[in-house]
């Protein structure tokens, strides 16, 4: 079965012909974590911002795993994956739950610094997000699993967007302060 065909809203942007912009889009994440990380290290002193910036290098590297191998389509059996669709399995489960740790624990550190005062609310809204997302997104894939596709292939489609959209978000959220001149 050709997978853009049977999940038309999961597959398009991540298999295929275009398939290397969801790469792109991995790594430019990754780049943009990697950056982030250097930005907060100087005002994450803490355990708990220590504990956020190992998570936050953690997503980084499942991220930019996930940039070199891309993912088969959702419809391959595990049996018949490649070993590209089993690496990005593996990136996306060291990237997916690092990302959403860090963005919550570090979004809990930074609200007490002087300079990620000014999106303390934001900031804590892009961190929930995406921990809504991931539970929408298993929950979703959860039931395809279970009950095959009934034409809920879309959803996942949705909940991996805006999972990208809230991971995207809270790394522009956490950056910004520090881009408008701001210190760590």
């Amino acid at each position: 079965v050709d997978s853009t065909i049977a999940f038309p809203l999961f597959c398009e942007y991540a298999v295929g012909a275009h398939g290397w912009v969801m790469g792109l889009c991995f790594f430019a994440l990754a780049v943009g974590c990697a950056s982030l990380f250097v930005v907060v290290r100087p005002a994450a002193t803490s355990v708990a911002g220590r504990i956020g910036l190992a998570f936050l290098m953690a997503a980084v590297v499942g991220l930019a795993l996930a940039s070199v191998f891309p993912m088969d389509p959702i419809t391959v059996k595990p049996e018949n994956a490649t070993t590209s669709g089993k690496m990005h399995g593996v990136a996306g489960m060291i990237g997916i739950p690092s990302l959403v740790i860090a963005a919550v624990i570090l979004s809990y550190v930074l609200r007490r610094h002087p300079t990620w005062a000014p999106v303390r609310l934001p900031l804590l809204t892009m961190a929930h997000l995406s921990w809504i997302s991931v539970t929408l997104m298993f929950a979703f894939l959860g039931v395809l699993m279970k009950e095959g596709t009934g034409g809920l292939g879309g959803l996942i489609g949705y909940a991996n967007r805006l999972l990208m959209l809230a991971y995207c978000g809270w790394v522009m959220v956490a950056a910004w302060p520090v881009l408008r001149g701001g210190r760590g």
